[in-house]
């Protein structure tokens, strides 16, 4: 006996919404309750309110009636399949096909209700439909999988019956001439014929009937592509003419998207809506899948089970057909007789390989059906793909990067392609199409004007804005045949550095290692230098101090200035009062760093009892190594920081490191607890012994790196800057503090990047001082989230250890341009005029750069995971494919609520004894 499962739901299908209805509904038997009991008022307390609760009752059923309430009843007999079928809702699938070959346009144009009657030559059309399907077997049974002998037969007997289907049409048609039939025949037919007459029974046999397979389906390929050719002469053959229903269908074919042919085709196609067919005999959910997210749509049994009339636009940023797909599966649990229906144009750019999940879904005997839309065709089109260029510019310094470009335009096409800042062109460039995949174009322009247009009235002494977002918009016009404008624009995202961070050296002596540092950090734009060097300054044998570039600062405040103080081989004695404190305290409080460069007459040792002593990440002993140095090795630690990437690969860098030229004197230190060892030194001899090169440790709110020996100078041998430079550059900027993006006079405020993905978390960074610039430390700090001028959140930061720090994240972000301040009660409101802003947006995936149908992939999907694929056009034939994973099938009915006696009698029944209770009170 069939097991049996009923449920009803209540529908409305009236002229009035549900919600109008019962809204409608209630106003009227309110007002009809109030009427009434004006005229009741003089009867016993039940009159008064039972005959104005009779009556506003009626007339709230009466009313209702215009909602048209119906109960629809379904019926499961057996056991269904369940069937997910999603929706590519990305942007590419709001994109017309008018390159579409018209044997396709026409069919798809048939199946949605553009056209009734079959245009001339649609036999030629019908046999280039069956080697389109007879490829579609021939690829399950190449896809992969071990198949009995059986299987395999019966396979090759349905790969037979298409080609022997296409053979009767081919026949029936008027281009079916004597010598092409049997060309058909020879080539095709008794081929596959043959093939399935194969007994098959061993391994061999079917690895061999394979082979063979693969070749008659590639003889199909041709066929198919010599047919619909066939059937375009055919078809418009005279068809020209105005009003031909053919030229119209085909007319108005070309300006629906993709997106509206899947509506048409789920919710309006002829002559049964696919949906309500798959949902009579399976259990259907319908999903949209966008990003990487699959909602669902409509699911019968829901609470709102009525046949959707439109899909949502597809607004997606990205195609992503795996993790959408990954995670509605796993909804399924366990479940027995599920498949999936993919309806996609294939073009997918995010994520997951979708072929590794159709292999997962295999594994679970879940096959996947994909529905192809579009035109395998590629149109004339060009497109800005995406803009590479640097993360960070200096503000006077010119962007330099490659704008990827996707150019399909005829070769020799001219166009125009621009970068601009609102309404002004900084950058633009006159080119002729190269008509290949992929091109690159470079560009170079200055940002200065576009940085002083938006920090003129900032820039002041009040507030400092050391880093600004800039976003430049690419653009290509003057394309005339470009078929898709809508993927013509792009944009650039990058922040001008508009304060150059600022470095220190104090030197005992002029070393090579001081020379060398001073050359590099002068011909870096991103930082400005001073140098101070013991003894040179005419008439003074010890220190010069000032505000100059060649003085050591005359006071802490022009210390604090400083992002980074390289101290190296300084005599004690030259410093005065409080100067050693002042260099501790940029270290520990204001968050400064420090790098000690040890010398051979051993001064640093010398600091032992003075207020730098804790800075030092190492104990200092007397004396250098007697042991001559072999080689450097990086420990595991130097290893994982990018400061010292000097190669891309992570074991050429650690081969080159090995290879750097060993300095010929190191200092004998002992690194101290809490101090991590990034560079060694291996001696030679009998025992080989690892002294510490490079050391690191935090201080406070800083950091401190000590090097135990001054050349590294010695790495610019035969290869210049290319390692020396490299190292330092990249040593000084992990040191020393990221620059805060903006300050005033209380706060520093940075959110890390200028531009997040959607769903990611911003990183805050704030630092606070008191009104004599001491940091404040353990305060209540909030940052303030803006977004469109609304406050969209406060986020309470956890201060670290000194400095007056703070660190934070947001929740969460939604796509949206995005501005954070600071409120904390350790400052009045008035004073926090520091506010910097980030921008939430998708990344650049190339969503409208192929315009084309990928067939490939979709038919791999579903090899893999043994399924099938189908094309727009034979999309009705997903019911017959689907037909044996179901075992049961569904009985729909309606009772009409608002037509029946269910309906009309409570109506009477309430009327009438309404009239009894009237007329016993005496009010008839």
């Amino acid at each position: 006996m069939e097991k049996e499962h009923v449920t009803t739901t209540l529908r409305f299908v009236g002229d009035w919404p549900w919600w109008f209805g019962i809204a409608g509904a209630v106003a009227l038997a309110v007002a009809a309750f109030l009427v009434y009991r004006r005229d009741v008022r003089l009867l016993a307390t039940g009159g008064r309110w039972l005959l104005p609760t009779l009556r506003a009752t009626a007339v709230a059923l009466l009313v209702l009636m215009l909602s048209g309430p119906v109960l629809h009843h379904r019926k499961t007999l057996g056991e269904l399949s369940v069937l997910q079928l999603y929706v590519d809702g990305s942007k590419s699938m709001a994109l017309p096909d008018p390159t579409m070959g018209d044997a396709r346009k026409i069919l798809a144009a048939q199946r949605i209700g553009l056209l009734t009657n079959d245009p001339p030559g649609m036999e030629l059309a019908h046999a280039a439909n069956s080697l389109a399907e007879a490829q579609s077997i021939a690829g399950r049974l190449t896809g992969g999988g071990t198949r009995t002998a059986e299987e395999w037969k019966k396979s090759a007997r349905a790969f037979s019956e298409v080609i022997g289907s296409a053979r009767e049409h081919f026949a029936q048609s008027e281009s079916g001439d004597a010598e092409r039939q049997r060309r058909f025949g020879s080539e095709l037919y008794d081929p596959a014929a043959e093939l399935a007459g194969r007994d098959a029974q061993q391994v061999d046999d079917r690895k061999r009937a394979l082979d063979d397979l693969q070749r008659i389906a590639s003889v199909a390929g041709s066929w198919q592509s010599e047919l619909e050719k066939a059937f375009h002469a055919r078809a418009l053959e005279g068809a020209g003419a105005a009003g031909s229903a053919t030229v119209d269908a085909l007319k108005k074919f070309d300006t629906l998207t993709r997106a509206e042919r899947v509506q048409a085709m789920l919710l309006q196609g002829q002559p049964q809506p696919l949906l309500a067919k798959l949902a009579a005999s399976h259990d259907v959910r319908l999903l949209d899948l966008r990003d990487e997210e699959a909602r669902e749509l409509w699911h019968p049994t829901a609470k709102d089970s009525a046949l959707p009339t439109t899909l949502p636009k597809p607004e997606g940023s990205t195609t992503d057909l795996a993790t959408g797909l990954q995670t509605g599966a796993g909804l399924l649990g366990d479940k027995a007789h599920a498949a999936v229906v993919l309806i996609s144009d294939g073009q997918h750019n995010e994520g997951a390989s979708p072929i590794e999940v159709a292999k997962l879904f295999a594994a679970r005997q879940m096959p996947v059906f994909a529905i192809g839309m579009g035109s395998q065709t590629s149109p004339r089109d060009v497109a800005v793909i995406k803009a590479e260029g640097p993360a960070s510019v200096f503000y006077q310094d010119h962007v330099r990067g490659e704008i990827v470009l996707k150019d399909d335009l005829a070769a020799g096409e001219p166009f125009k392609l621009v970068i601009s800042d609102g309404n002004t062109v900084v950058w633009q460039q006159e080119l002729a199409s190269e008509a290949r995949p992929i091109r690159k174009v470079p560009f170079d322009f200055s940002i200065k004007e576009s940085v002083e247009k938006r920090t003129g009235s900032q820039q002041n002494e009040d507030v400092r804005v050391a880093g600004v977002p800039l976003e430049f918009q690419v653009s290509i016009a003057k394309a005339e045949s470009d078929r898709e404008p809508l993927n013509n624009t792009g944009s650039l995202r990058l922040r001008a550095v508009t304060q150059k961070r600022k470095v220190l050296i104090v030197d005992g002596r002029p070393r090579w290692e001081t020379r060398y540092l001073r050359n590099l950090f002068d011909r870096d734009e991103q930082w400005e230098i001073s140098s101070v060097i013991v003894g040179t300054k005419m008439g003074e044998p010890g220190l010069s101090r000032g505000d100059r570039n060649d003085q050591f600062p005359a006071e802490s405040a022009l210390l604090d200035a400083f992002d980074l103080v390289v101290f190296g081989d300084v005599p004690k004695d030259v410093w005065r009062g409080d100067e050693l404190k002042w260099i501790a305290d940029f270290v520990a409080q204001r968050g400064g760093a420090i790098i000690f460069i040890d010398g051979a007459r051993g001064r640093l040792r010398d600091y032992g009892d003075t207020p730098l002593a804790p800075l030092f990440p190492v104990d200092v002993r007397q004396g250098g190594i007697t042991d001559r140095v072999a080689r450097l090795a990086l420990t595991p630690r130097g290893q994982s920081l990018a400061s010292f990437q000097l190669a891309a690969d992570s074991a050429q860098n650690g081969e080159l490191w090995e290879h750097l030229a060993v300095p010929h004197w190191i200092a004998r230190a002992t690194p101290r607890p809490g101090a991590e060892v990034l560079l060694e030194g291996i001696t030679n001899g009998a025992v080989p012994k690892r002294w510490p090169l490079i050391v690191e440790r935090s201080f406070g709110a800083g950091k401190v790196l000590y090097h135990a020996f001054d050349e590294s100078w010695r790495w610019r041998f035969e290869v210049g800057d290319l390692h020396h430079v490299r190292y330092w550059n990249q040593a000084a900027n992990w040191v020393a503090e990221v620059p805060f993006a903006v300050r005033d006079r209380f706060v520093s405020l940075d959110v890390g990047q200028i531009t997040y993905r959607p769903h990611e978390s911003a990183d805050l960074r704030v630092r606070v001082r008191d009104g004599e610039g001491k940091p404040v430390n353990n305060a209540a700090v909030d940052a303030v989230l803006y977004r469109g001028g609304n406050k969209v959140a406060t986020i309470r930061l956890g201060a670290e250890e000194a400095g007056g720090l703070y660190r934070g994240k947001t929740a969460p972000l939604e796509a949206g341009e995005y501005e954070v301040g600071v409120e904390s009660v350790a400052i009045a409101a008035r004073d926090t005029r520091a506010r910097t802003q980030f921008k939430v947006a998708p990344e650049e995936t190339g969503e409208l750069t192929a315009l084309n149908l990928n067939e490939e992939l979709l038919k791999q999907m579903a090899n893999v995971s043994g399924g099938a694929y189908l094309r727009e056009e034979d999309a009705p034939k997903l019911f017959d494919l689907l037909a044996p994973l179901t075992h049961g099938r569904i009985i729909e009915s309606d009772t009409v609520l608002w037509q029946s006696y269910w309906w009309f009698l409570p109506v009477i029944a309430l009327l009438t004894l309404e009239w009894i209770l009237r007329k016993r009170a005496g009010l008839l």
